[in-house]
């Protein structure tokens, strides 16, 4: 009587009885691993997207400032212009030590009022911004409830005609301190 061997590569029928524990273990293992590594990736495209918010946040800020400064200097052109006014180009904005944007100093702007006020002479000196609830605008008006942005506005005197307008934007998110700084120079068109 001769035995003969048969090899095959695919188990038996009566050999395959499921998984065991430890195969069941391995395997759960491997399917937690893919969903956490989802899960981060999604947390992570969540956090860059706040991130990013905050960022484009501050750039319209910033813009605000200077547009706003823009706004006080050709209306004090105009002024002279029109109304042949004595008022300087910096009129109200940084045209005497009086003037709550002289240089040197720290200031800010609310774009509802139009007013431009002394924070002090070093950044950080200049309260948070407040956003309004029903017109989501952003002031200093105190009945609106606090943002985590501050807006600070510091001009630096270049020539008789040229001013360096700087606008720094700041917040906090979680426990860092993010900034956002625009720089651009106004000119004396008259």
């Amino acid at each position: 009587m001769k035995k003969s061997f048969h090899l095959s590569i695919f188990p038996s029928s009566n050999s395959s009885r499921g998984f065991t524990v430890l195969e069941s273990i391995v395997a759960i293992f491997i399917l937690s691993l893919s969903i956490s590594g989802v899960f981060s990736s999604v947390q992570q495209s969540l956090s860059q997207t706040t991130i990013a918010r905050d960022e484009v946040k501050a750039f319209y800020l910033a813009q605000e400032a200077v547009e706003l400064i823009r706004n006080k200097r050709d209306g004090n052109q105009l002024e002279r212009i029109i109304n042949s006014s004595s008022n300087t180009w910096l009129f109200g904005i940084s045209a005497n030590v009086a003037d709550p944007c002289y240089f040197g100093k720290v200031c800010q702007v609310d774009a509802v009022s139009t007013s431009f006020v002394y924070c002090g002479v070093s950044w950080g000196s200049c309260p948070v911004l407040r956003q309004s609830p029903s017109t989501f605008l952003y002031s200093y008006d105190v009945s609106s409830p606090a943002t985590n942005f501050k807006r600070e506005i510091q001009i630096e005197s270049i020539s008789a005609t040229e001013i360096a307008v700087t606008v720094r934007i700041s917040w906090t998110k979680g426990v860092s301190t993010r900034e956002f700084k625009a720089k651009t120079h106004l000119f004396n068109w008259i």
